[in-house]
Order: structure tokens, then C-alpha cells, then sequence
């Protein structure tokens, strides 16, 4: 099936699109390529608005520490008093739930180790300082899910030369 001029114009288009997107964005694996960024947003226990005083910057601190220790980075993080938002890029090796364990988990052990009198006055369950819930989404450095969705529709349809075709 032979394509028109315009559908190889727009295939060599989405091609040029996507490798832009993805050209400075990517990180190696020992046996990968991979951009995956999330966002995740968490409360405290109760939606308490406990993250204030000196807490804030020791949270940030102790998320950084997590994420050197496991390999992810952290590209931007905002601690306010009731939530916490973190925008991560990770790995393919963990999955979004895995992350958010791992920052909520240790975060949670070390702040009330560090913080116990403080937190205690509002958050008085024992061993508890975030709520159980999360909201995660995965973010894109620019390619939208239709261009990639495009993309991939088109596959077949470029035009690849079949076996007896290629030279010897």
C-alpha cells in the first residue's frame, strides 16, 4: 500500500515531534531509555495543618535523601501546611505506588522521630502521620497522549520494504 505525499509529510512530522520531545528528556537504564515523571500530592493524617515551623524544610530534606538513596529525582516539591506536592522522575524499575510508599513511609518515621511533641498535638494515633490516600498522574515533558496515540496508530502504515526487498 503506497502512501499519499501528505500522509508521509504528516508521519515524518509526528516522528520529528516526538524525537524532539524526547531527545534531552530521557534516562538510561542498565537496559532501558525511560522519561517517566509523576505527580503525587498526600495529606496528613486528618488533613491536619501540621507542616509548619522548621518542619516544611527538614520534609524536603528528608524527600531529597529518599530519593538519592533509591535512585529517582525529585524535580520540584512544595510543602504547605495540610498537603505536599512532589513531581518525580523515576525509573521504570518502581512503580507509582512504590515511590509514594517509600517518601510517605520514611518520611513519616523520621518527622515524628524529630518532631514527636509537635505532631502529637494533632496527630495522636500512634506510629501515623500521613493519611492513607494519595493522587497521583503522570505528567509529559510536552508529547500529548494524542500526538503519541497518533504516532503509534501510524505505524503500520509507513512504508517498510519486505523481505525480499532488501539488499544483499
Amino acid at each position: 500500500m503506497a502512501l499519499s505525499e501528505t500522509q508521509l509529510q504528516r508521519f515524518e512530522t509526528l516522528k520529528a515531534v516526538l524525537h524532539y520531545f524526547y531527545r534531552d528528556n530521557t534516562r538510561s537504564g542498565s537496559h532501558s531509555r525511560h522519561n517517566i515523571k509523576y505527580h503525587f500530592v498526600w495529606i496528613p493524617k486528618y488533613r491536619r495543618e501540621v507542616l509548619v515551623g522548621k518542619i516544611p524544610v527538614r520534609l524536603k530534606e528528608i524527600l531529597e535523601e529518599i530519593a538519592k538513596a533509591y535512585k529517582f529525582k525529585i524535580i520540584a516539591q512544595e510543602v504547605m501546611p495540610d498537603h505536599i506536592h512532589v513531581l518525580v522522575d523515576a525509573p521504570p524499575t518502581y512503580s507509582p505506588t512504590k515511590i509514594v510508599q517509600l517518601l510517605k513511609g520514611i518520611s513519616s518515621k523520621k518527622l515524628r522521630e524529630e518532631f514527636l511533641p509537635q505532631l502529637k498535638q494533632y496527630i495522636w494515633k500512634e506510629g501515623v502521620l500521613w493519611a492513607t490516600g494519595y493522587y497521583v498522574a503522570s505528567v509529559s515533558d510536552g508529547a500529548t497522549s494524542d500526538v503519541v496515540k497518533e504516532y503509534i496508530k501510524t505505524q503500520w502504515k509507513r512504508p517498510y520494504k519486505v523481505p525480499d526487498e532488501f539488499e544483499k
